[in-house]
């Protein structure tokens, strides 16, 4: 009986154990590159309001928005909202300063475009103190801690035009790492080699479908200059989701990848 009570106690510590080795994610998808992601009771949105979709790509529908403007669930805990860069299918003016407005403890870090954008839609001196403004020319700055949640950001390249500030996030939360590339596609290696990601151990790259994957070279790239634990896949035209689904399970020898395809749809990553 003692012995039978001492293998039990044994495998539940070893249980137990286990559980708090393991960390976790949880993405859920919005639409186009937008993104909610929890991990120990935190939530940071990402390029998750705007309304433009080009006819080409997803954008969240009126109650998604309307849940993250109010902050209810499942984005009760989502006070912290990463916007890449002004560009209508990842970020509207009207949708963040209502979504500003609708509490104080709500904070958009962003670059300057945007916050330029937000202040000529609504000028309110109080909304100035929920922004975190980024500065492209020096991204020594850019590392702040908001709600215990470390935001680094970095500009990278949109693609050929260097006037639009497109910023790359790496999320830190309680030591587990998530990277958004926002438009980045991965074709300028110098960047990549200065921000030195492949040191950072990160749990989870969300990364433009329009590079990092699809060819060998694309996925060295991707290994040498980030090297992931996992992948998401964004940006991708609904009309393309399927074909970028069948040409991923083809990807051998490579980091996990996923897809996500309708808005609300939710992933956990489990890590040791």
């Amino acid at each position: 009986m003692k012995k039978a009570l001492i293998i039990s106690v044994l495998l539940t510590n070893i249980i137990v154990s286990s559980c708090f080795a393991q960390k976790q994610i949880d993405l859920t998808y919005i639409a186009n590159a937008g993104f909610l992601i929890e991990c120990k009771g935190k939530q940071v949105l990402i390029d998750a309001l705007f309304k433009q979709g080009w006819d080409t790509y997803l954008t969240p529908s009126n109650d998604v928005a309307t849940k993250i403007i109010s902050t209810q669930v499942p984005f009760a805990k989502s006070n912290l909202i990463l916007i890449t860069h002004d560009h209508g299918d990842h970020f509207d003016a009207t949708m963040v300063v209502d979504y500003l407005k609708k509490s104080t403890k709500n904070i958009l870090i962003a670059p300057p475009q945007v916050i330029n954008a937000v202040l000529k839609y609504q000028d309110d001196k109080n909304l100035k103190d929920q922004m975190v403004e980024l500065d492209k020319t020096n991204t020594a700055i850019n590392d702040t801690t908001i709600q215990g949640i470390r935001i680094r950001s970095f500009f990278i390249q949109h693609d050929t035009r260097p006037i639009i500030e497109n910023f790359g996030y790496l999320i830190d939360i309680d030591g587990i790492k998530v990277f958004h590339s926002g438009d980045n596609t991965g074709s300028e290696i110098t960047e990549f080699e200065n921000l030195t990601l492949q040191n950072e151990k990160i749990d989870l790259a969300i990364l433009n479908f329009y590079g990092f994957w699809s060819t060998e070279e694309e996925r060295a790239f991707t290994k040498k200059y980030i090297n992931p634990k996992n992948i998401a896949l964004m940006h991708i035209p609904p009309a393309e989701v399927r074909i970028v689904k069948d040409s991923v399970n083809t990807i051998k020898n490579f980091i996990d990848i996923s897809v996500f395809e309708n808005s609300m749809d939710k992933k956990s990553f489990n890590f040791k």
